[in-house]
């Protein structure tokens, strides 16, 4: 649902002309900010197998760090060895994983009553039929992994019981070794962990800009824009959420018929993937509290971010519209550092320049403050 804060009817150009890259699921022809993870899986795994050496490898990191991404890439760049991508979340263990495979493989292989000697005997026998090694990538891991530890042990060790020429990487959010006992462990031998870390600020704004040159008009958007985006994501540290504010945000744009992304497309696309700021929130509010954040989402109109400058200019025409007395940049500074803790505000404390000393910037992310505006308002109203 498109929030309502403004709708225009589609008659302009639409900025968005290629649709794809603004699919999180859109794997780009160079991953930027994982060259080194993409360099790793190669020396530990990709290389090893090609010179008969099966290793294991676990790769695990936060939500939207790239890890899909780069087995992705891997998958459609690397033609040797084959490559073998499965989600755990499909199968309820190893054994009817590990028969997925071998339908992928290109023989039809019941899923059932197989054991883990007929299941590997198949692979094997596929394998050298094409004359080269295999690669099981099994993505979301985590769960597979708490509930069946025997079949990560046939895994994990199945060169050396099966004589199955076969490496296997595991993805997961969390390492999902940790699901396994100590005993589980030192059964399961020898593998390698690489962790992907969380996106910087500077690498997701990096990451939506090249997003932004193929998927939009190149009037659609400004820096400006994508440092909120950027700045947004990076309490995540995630590309998906910093994508998925882009795609949002640039159809909102569309949908207003707009010709290019504002600061208000950014706060409703963020209230559509992660809704904050509900009836119930504000109305946990003092009435100074909503006043003030009404005065807030009047210099935000515009605006990515504010200043207590406008806050403290006008504060008093708000207060006398409800009929409050006046609020002095004490009693802002106070009240804004009570929205802060409960979270309907962001500030940051920047530089002003050349012995100019650092200032407060606002800014509200969660929703549009057309929006906000609106249910404060009604609020305002109700109390009054």
């Amino acid at each position: 649902m498109v929030p309502k804060y403004t709708r225009n009817n589609i008659t302009g150009k639409l900025i968005i002309k290629n649709p794809d890259p603004l699919d999180f699921a859109y794997v780009p022809e160079r991953l930027r900010f994982r060259e080194q993870q993409l360099k790793k899986i190669r020396e530990i795994v990709l290389q090893p197998v090609r010179n008969g050496i099966f290793p294991n490898l676990v790769i695990y990191g936060a939500s939207g760090t790239g890890k899909t991404a780069t087995i992705k890439l891997l998958l459609r760049e690397e033609k040797s060895p084959t490559i073998i991508y499965e989600n755990a979340l499909s199968f309820g263990n190893i054994r009817t994983l590990l028969s997925d495979v071998i339908n992928k493989l290109g023989k039809v292989f019941p899923s059932r009553a197989a054991s883990y000697n007929q299941i590997f005997g198949a692979i094997n026998t596929i394998m050298k039929k094409r004359g080269t090694s295999l690669v099981l990538v099994i993505d979301e891991a985590s769960n597979i992994a708490r509930r069946d530890p025997d079949g990560f042990y046939n895994l994990f060790r199945s060169n050396e019981i099966y004589e199955t020429g076969m490496s296997t990487i595991l993805v997961s959010i969390d390492n999902p070794t940790i699901y396994f006992t100590e005993r589980d462990r030192k059964s399961l031998g020898v593998f390698s962990a690489l962790e992907f870390s969380k996106y910087t600020r500077d690498e997701l704004y990096g990451i939506i800009d090249d997003r932004c040159k193929v998927s939009l008009e190149d009037s659609a958007y400004t820096p400006s824009i994508l440092d909120y985006i950027s700045e947004i994501a990076e309490h995540f540290g995630s590309a998906r959420v910093a994508i998925e504010l882009l795609q949002k945000a640039s159809h909102i744009a569309d949908y207003r018929s707009s010709d290019t992304i504002e600061g208000e497309d950014i706060r409703a696309a963020k209230s559509l993937i992660n809704p904050y700021v509900t009836e119930s929130k504000l109305g946990e509010l003092e009435k100074e509290e909503l006043v003030l954040l009404l005065t807030v989402c009047s210099c935000l109109k515009n605006a990515t971010e504010t200043q207590l400058d406008c806050l403290v200019e006008n504060a008093p025409a708000f207060a006398e519209q409800y009929s409050m007395e006046g609020m002095d940049r004490k009693d802002i500074y106070r009240i804004l550092k009570k929205l802060e803790v409960v979270g309907f505000l962001d500030s940051k404390t920047v530089s002003g320049g050349d012995k100019k000393g650092v200032r407060k910037v606002i800014s509200i992310s969660d929703v549009p403050v057309a929006v906000l505006s609106e249910k404060i308002e009604l609020m305002l109203g109700q109390i009054a």
